[in-house]
């Protein structure tokens, strides 16, 4: 369609994005009688899909600062839902696991969840709403190796046959 390449509104970046940020919004108003924030209900979801991940890499999962998620790991540990224990390969680090006493708080939120998916895929049929997923974890894929490609040092012969005939 003319124009929509260059209209914000036709733009994946803005549109992931708000879809994101009203999912997020959706989700907290379902999850607002538990009393947890955002960052607390969004560690819990990712602890629980990764259990015994480290802080730094939940962290880099979470995207925020390792101080950051220290000081809310601290909180969450204090209220019963999460526990540390020592890494066995690092003696200066932890691993993180949900306790039995988080279970039910995790069993609610994958129900609230639940209803946001249905509400935000409401109309779609059920062709549409897997032919999203797919595209999107295509997506996700394609960026995930694209990240890889550039943290991968170029070999250094390579970058002088470049120089020499680029």
């Amino acid at each position: 369609m003319p124009g929509r390449s260059n209209d914000p509104h036709y733009s994946l970046g803005f549109l992931l994005h708000d879809v994101s940020r009203l999912l997020r919004r959706n989700f907290s108003r379902r999850m607002a009688h538990l009393g947890l924030t955002q960052a607390q209900w969004q560690t819990l979801a990712h602890l629980s899909r990764c259990q015994g991940v480290n802080q730094t890499k939940l962290a880099d999962i979470l995207d925020i600062q390792p101080i950051t998620l220290a000081r809310l790991i601290d909180r969450l540990e204090a209220a019963g839902w999460v526990e540390r224990r020592s890494d066995p390969a690092d003696r200066r680090a932890f691993r993180l696991y949900l306790t039995g006493k988080a279970q039910p708080l995790i069993d609610e939120m994958w129900e609230r969840a639940a209803d946001t998916r249905e509400a935000a895929m409401a109309g779609l049929e059920p062709a549409a709403r897997d032919a999203m997923i797919d595209s999107l974890l295509a997506i996700k894929r394609n960026l995930v190796d694209a990240e890889q490609r550039a943290a991968t040092p170029v070999d250094a012969t390579e970058t002088e046959d470049a120089r020499r005939h680029g």
